[in-house]
């Protein structure tokens, strides 16, 4: 379901997989405190989703061997 070069955090498989518990002992299984808990679950898997900040490469270059690169951070005028 997740892209390869997507990298899976320990906090999204626990999600994952008290959603799949949730669904099991709450929705099959009748329990509403499991049903509660999937939900909230649920929000906070596609809420961290939602929030994921994707890293946008604005240069790139490949050095040769003896060659250097300096970056500076100057004030804006």
């Amino acid at each position: 379901m997740t892209r390869k070069d997507e990298r899976v955090t320990v906090v999204d498989r626990l999600a994952r997989a008290a959603m799949r518990q949730s669904w099991r002992r709450g929705v099959v299984g009748g329990s509403s405190a499991w049903t509660v808990l999937g939900g909230l679950a649920l929000i906070g898997y596609l809420g961290r989703r939602a929030v994921r900040r994707d890293v946008d490469v604005v240069f790139s270059e490949e050095l040769a061997p003896g060659q250097s690169i300096r970056i500076t951070h100057e004030p804006r005028p």
